[in-house]
């Protein structure tokens, strides 16, 4: 298993954020609510106040069709899937 880390410099939605090297990465097997919606919004801000300016460490799961990178990340001990798929999860 092999860990990177970046530094987040953009989180784009719910699930997916951008890190200073450009790469995009979206939380693996993690949900996101409807496009537009309140819970996406506050979801959005979820992401921001764990990962906005703080350097993650990731694991590379798989690349999308659109480039991204699909990863299992974790700031500090924390496991950031595990906490927005919970957070979501209790927005509906």
């Amino acid at each position: 298993m092999v860990m990177k880390s970046g530094t987040v410099v953009e989180v784009l939605d719910a699930v997916s954020f951008r890190l200073r090297t450009d790469a995009i990465l979206v939380l693996d097997g993690v949900e996101p609510p409807t496009r537009g919606s309140e819970a996406e919004k506050k979801a959005k801000e979820k992401l921001s106040e764990l990962v906005l300016k703080k350097k993650v460490q990731y694991e590379v799961t798989e690349f999308d069709e659109l480039g991204r990178t699909r990863a299992k990340v974790t700031i500090e001990g924390l496991n950031v899937n595990e906490e927005m798929a919970k957070y979501i999860k209790g927005l509906k």
